[in-house]
């Protein structure tokens, strides 16, 4: 299969996902499946030395300096990283080379299992699997600190109140948000409309608006850690909308930030919901 074919291959097979009932569960189950068609789409790379040296002197040379975005998503690629998400922006966007770096560690760990003499399919396959385990991208975003926050000393339930009735209207832009964004992203990667992409980046922007005007409040201080994690996730999920938008036809990418999505999602449950239980707290 050659490299056209196995991207073709690889996003028929996120429609055929996303054409199910619409589940994030089932959608991140095609990593797995990404692990053997990564090794189809590659294995035409690691057929011969003279393939395998031109492929590696690529990886090579797109290679920045340590510590570059590059190199983060690598070490993010390999699992070796875990707290990289909030690196600073760059012009290169460290998502784009989920796909060289998948190659090159394929060709890697076709020249060990070589010089091992331990190579067979199946072991090129539990490879690429295992490659493909570990693939999430690398997402600058915004972040907050508590010190940023502006906080008054009144802490009563009736301060309560008010906090929470502002902080429905510092939210107000969401509102406007009416579709779930993972349906969005998979009408996208269902029809090839770019309309869905822009409609994707325009629900970002409204959670950047809520974001700010939730930035902009004076609140409780004792919500303040609260506040603090809801405009994190707020920013985190509006900057992973983004990604999934811009890299929405990198094969490699778009499976890659489904995880992103995952944690993002994740993150803005928890986050809301530990602001309810504060609310909860709260007695008259």
């Amino acid at each position: 299969m050659g490299d056209e074919a196995g991207y073709t291959y690889i996003v028929r097979a996120l429609q055929l996902i996303f054409r199910s009932p619409i589940s994030i569960t089932a959608a991140l189950s095609v990593v797995a499946l990404l692990g053997v068609i990564t090794w189809k789409v590659t294995a035409p790379l690691l057929s011969g030395n003279q393939e395998t040296t031109a492929a590696t002197t690529v990886i090579e040379g797109e290679k920045g300096v340590s510590g570059g975005a590059d190199w983060q998503q690598e070490m993010v690629l390999l699992g070796l990283a875990t707290t990289s998400e909030n690196m600073s922006a760059s012009d290169t966007d460290p998502v784009a080379m989920i796909g060289p770096i998948v190659v090159a560690q394929l060709v890697g760990q076709y020249a060990g299992l070589v010089d091992a003499g331990s190579y067979t399919k199946a072991a090129g396959e539990a490879a690429a699997l295992s490659i493909a385990e570990n693939m999430r991208g690398v997402i600058a975003y915004k972040t907050y600190e508590v010190s940023e926050i502006k906080t008054d000393a009144n802490i009563s339930h009736a301060r309560m109140l008010t906090y929470r009735s502002d902080l429905r209207d510092a939210l107000a832009p969401l509102l406007l948000n009416t579709e779930s964004e993972f349906e969005i992203y998979a009408k996208y990667i269902e029809t090839s409309d770019a309309a869905h992409l822009v409609t994707l980046q325009e629900v970002a922007k409204k959670y950047r608006e809520a974001a700010k005007n939730t930035a902009a409040m004076v609140i409780p201080r004792d919500a303040v850690n609260y506040h603090r994690d809801i405009l994190n996730a707020m920013e985190q999920f509006a900057a992973t909308l983004d990604a999934m938008a811009r890299n929405a036809d990198d094969a490699f990418g778009s499976v890659a930030l489904l995880r992103n999505y995952n944690s993002a999602e994740q993150k803005m449950f928890i986050s809301f919901d530990a602001l309810g239980s504060y609310y909860g707290q709260k007695t008259p």
